[in-house]
């Protein structure tokens, strides 16, 4: 069975694709799966996660900037 890639890094994950989501230690619910490096923060990591419903919520480029740059900062406390 296939498994699942963490978001973050692309690793692959030991959860198979059908393994529900209640079972799995860092799945962030709207993004996906999280290797445990990336979850524990053990990876300097440069990205951001931007939600799927944010861009399809904000029509507006200028706005969808704006919340982008606010989860940038947040990102960095």
């Amino acid at each position: 069975m296939a498994k699942d890639k963490c978001i973050m890094c692309g690793v692959e994950t030991p959860y198979d694709f059908e393994t529900h989501i209640d079972m799995r230690l860092g799945y962030i619910e709207g993004a996906g799966q999280l290797c445990r490096s990336c979850f524990n923060g053990d990876k300097d990591v440069n990205d951001i996660i931007v939600p799927f419903r944010m861009v399809e919520n904000t029509p507006n480029d200028q706005e969808l900037g704006g919340k982008v740059r606010e989860l940038y900062w947040q990102s960095k406390k």
